[in-house]
């Protein structure tokens, strides 16, 4: 990364993302743990789900995955339509923060009170769709926020040969160190606390990044 307001710029993009990716772990711990063989987040394995439940697999719900990822596109088109006019990549990153904030918040409330599954997985991919195509429109490469297939193929191929390329892959291992972590601690608060706990830090994940953003958007 360069020197300068650029360079500061960028710095912070990549810790908001990382901080996002945290997220990310968070809410698929919950909502496999809790809501189902489901992902809300990584929808390579919705897709693979719906393919095992039509094959048969009594654990696998096609109707919940198909949920899924209907929520996730109406938040990747709702980020199109809506956030369209935002050029400036930390005004998306503030804009997108603030709506998976308030998604979060409410699948949070809803979990507590014990409402619909299927209702919360269409809230929480809805956020994550967001999120998804914000980082897709940001471009910081190496952090796509939650599929880690390729991040891994070009952490284990890369050479190190130059600067780029070892920034590259420091942002690359935490990307993929940040997923891990926010899934441990999604999977501990599941299991050791209450699922609405796990919502509670991926909300709170995203209030800051969505107050950070905001405060750096109006500099």
């Amino acid at each position: 990364m360069s020197g300068g307001p650029e360079g500061d710029r960028q710095r912070l993009l990549t810790v908001l993302l990382l901080v996002l990716t945290v997220l990310s772990g968070l809410v698929d711990a919950v909502s496999i743990l809790s809501l189902g063989h489901v992902f809300v987040a990584n929808m390579t394995g919705n897709l693979v789900f719906v393919s095992l439940g039509l094959a048969g697999a009594p654990q696998f719900s096609v109707v919940t995955s198909l949920v899924a990822l209907g929520g996730f596109a109406v938040g990747i088109l709702f980020c199109r339509a809506a956030l369209a006019r935002l050029t400036r990549p930390i005004a998306l990153v503030s804009a997108a923060a603030v709506c998976e904030t308030a998604l979060l918040a409410s699948a949070t409330a809803l979990h507590a009170l014990d409402g619909p599954r299927r209702v919360l997985v269409v809230v929480c991919a809805v956020a994550m769709g967001i999120q998804n195509a914000m980082a897709g429109r940001v471009g910081v490469a190496g952090l796509t926020t939650t599929v880690m297939t390729r991040t891994l193929v070009g952490l284990l191929s890369g050479t190190g040969a130059t600067a780029h390329d070892r920034r590259m892959a420091l942002r690359q291992a935490l990307s993929v160190a940040a997923l891990v972590a926010g899934a441990l601690a999604g999977g501990l608060l599941v299991l050791l606390v209450t699922p609405p706990a796990a919502l509670g830090a991926a909300t709170g994940c995203a209030l800051t990044v969505a107050v950070a953003a905001t405060v750096a958007a109006r500099r």
